[in-house]
């Protein structure tokens, strides 16, 4: 059965790229206008979410909040999408659980590569029958129901950011560097430029509050996994 991908976006001609160029790789693609109709049509079936920021009703930020915060609903990927090449609206996104973002105007290719990407890791992470956890101080890691708790807190974490924490976490004490992290964790097959590594850093750090401090900057290099004092 073919992954069922809903886009949300108001400009008749972007989703209608987009729907093309998604279909062509067998995704069963439904779209909508805008946040009121993208709302009555998502459900947990949806194997990602292809969402614009600007829209008539409203912000995609705020469903991206929504959808995040539903028990129902919160593993769906989220893909952004943004004519703002603002670093306060990528960080926010991240925040909320988003997993990626294309600014416009963008490449559908790069798109498509983006949600292949996505998708593949959700099917690896499927795949992953092993109960195998990690714990340091305030910091708990289950890897087969992919959850974080900080001093007994759940943390809310998107797939890209849960993927990048378990790399740093089976990498301990390595110093990695800008393109082995992309590579890794977003995949040889997508573009994504360094500075995003940065950025999701930084928001993975706010996330995990007292346990981000474990994500060391290793200067003229990147960053590493360290519970040891420098």
């Amino acid at each position: 059965m073919s992954k069922k991908i809903l886009i949300i976006e108001d400009e008749p001609d972007i989703r209608k790229t987009i729907e093309y160029n998604l279909a062509r790789e067998g995704f069963e693609i439904y779209t909508a206008a805008s946040i009121g109709e993208g709302r009555s049509i998502l459900n947990d079936s949806f194997a990602l979410l292809v969402l614009d920021l600007m829209l008539p009703d409203g912000s995609g930020l705020d469903l991206c909040r929504e959808i995040k915060s539903n028990k129902t609903l919160s593993n769906i990927p989220i893909v952004i999408l943004t004519a703002k090449d603002d670093e306060v609206d990528k960080v926010v996104g991240f925040e909320l659980g988003a997993d990626d973002y294309v600014t416009k105007p963008f490449s559908p290719s790069v798109l498509v590569a983006k949600v292949t990407s996505i998708l593949r890791r959700t099917d690896e992470s499927n795949q992953h029958n092993s109960s195998i956890s990690f714990e340091v101080d305030s910091l708990l890691i289950n890897f087969d129901s992919r959850t974080a708790k900080v001093e007994g807190v759940s943390i809310k974490l998107s797939k890209t950011e849960f993927d990048l924490l378990s790399f740093f976490v089976k990498n301990q004490n390595i110093a990695l560097d800008r393109v082995t992290i992309l590579d890794e964790v977003w995949g040889l097959d997508v573009y994504v430029e360094e500075r995003v590594v940065d950025t999701y850093i930084k928001v993975l750090r706010k996330k995990l509050g007292i346990a981000g401090k474990y994500i060391r900057t290793v200067f003229g290099i990147g960053y590493k996994f360290s519970i040891e004092e420098d």
